[in-house]
């Protein structure tokens, strides 16, 4: 009979966070997770940094004036692990549906656009960190490095995602497709800069990729703009479901400024025929280019501890079979 690929059903989040409140859109998350848990969904994606929300003022006043906000968003972001993402684990045991959501991620005294996974028991599988921040987002959040790309094996194919911005670079997306991608999480923020891009880049995505694209982006809620205190274009909300290979919309997009969930029922079955005509990554892969990726995680700190030669000196008489203490007490 051969192989049988999964089949499951996909749910795309767009909805605006709780704005610079950290349990506030913790559990609005949760509740996006219930409903769409309890209409069937097994896979569950959330927007780019869902909790709390983008740092716009980074976008729209000078770095000093944006000072206030920044501090806000460090004391409302999240840590791995924690009291929250125990909560958004748990919401995603209990209605048994894998999760992928944007953060803040805080780290130590440095923030991060984070995406982080959750499988169906609750338990966090990775995360993703944007590599490079933004324009105006490059005063907020530090750079992600090799040792967060990756994809991730998981009842419903193999799983990957990138954020906002990455979608337009060529190298993430190709190393993906390369470690083997099946559905892509594509996470965006919602105000006027990113239309079209994420509906262009999520659909040039599929096809290039020959990945189904699960595409969340948030929306710019009538609360955030009064927070911030400056005009923000809200024409920036698409998200969709979308087929492997062909770019076809399966399922949205939803209303600009809506909040809701789309669904679409993913058969990484119907993708095969595909191969045959663009796998890029395989026999459709031009091998006069290539590229070379570095996994490690970089750090700023790398401590050496000198051995302790006595742990030495017992570590060679247990190999030699000899018991140490044994010797001690003779």
């Amino acid at each position: 009979m051969g192989d049988i690929l999964p089949k499951f059903k996909a749910a795309a989040v767009q909805a605006a966070p709780v704005f610079l409140d950290r349990e506030g859109s913790i559990e609005k998350a949760c509740a996006l997770i219930e409903t769409a848990g309890r209409n069937g969904a097994d896979l569950v994606a959330l927007p780019e940094v869902f909790i709390p929300g983008n740092p716009y003022w980074a976008w729209h006043m000078g770095l000093r004036k944006g000072l206030d906000f920044s501090a806000e968003l460090f004391l409302n972001s999240v840590d791995i692990p924690s009291e929250g993402t125990a909560r958004i684990g748990d919401a995603a045991r209990r209605y048994g549906t894998y999760v992928v959501v944007g953060i803040n991620e805080r780290d130590n005294k440095t923030l991060y656009n984070t995406l982080l996974f959750f499988d169906r028991q609750g338990h966090i599988i990775g995360k993703h960190r944007k590599f490079k921040p933004t324009g105006g987002e490059k005063l907020v959040w530090g750079e992600g490095d090799g040792s967060t790309h990756k994809v991730y094996d998981t009842e419903v194919g193999r799983l990957g995602a990138l954020i906002c911005g990455e979608h337009t670079m060529a190298l993430p997306g190709f190393t993906l497709a390369a470690m083997g991608e099946q559905v892509h999480v594509a996470s965006w923020i919602g105000f006027g800069y990113v239309n079209p891009l994420s509906e262009i880049c999520s659909r040039y995505y599929a096809i290039a990729c020959n990945t189904f694209v699960i595409c969340s982006q948030s929306v710019v809620d009538d609360a955030l703009i009064k927070k911030v205190g400056v005009e923000i274009e809200t024409a920036g909300t698409w998200s969709a479901i979308i087929e492997a290979g062909t770019g076809r919309i399966m399922a949205g997009p939803l209303a600009l400024g809506e909040e809701g969930i789309v669904y679409a029922e993913i058969d990484l079955n119907q993708v095969v025929r595909q191969y045959f005509l663009h796998e890029t990554t395989g026999h459709y892969w031009p091998k006069q280019f290539q590229v070379y990726f570095d996994a490690r995680e970089i750090k700023p700190l790398h401590i050496n501890v000198v051995p302790d030669p006595a742990e030495h000196t017992r570590g060679e008489q247990i190999e030699n079979g000899t018991n140490p203490d044994e010797t001690e007490l003779k």
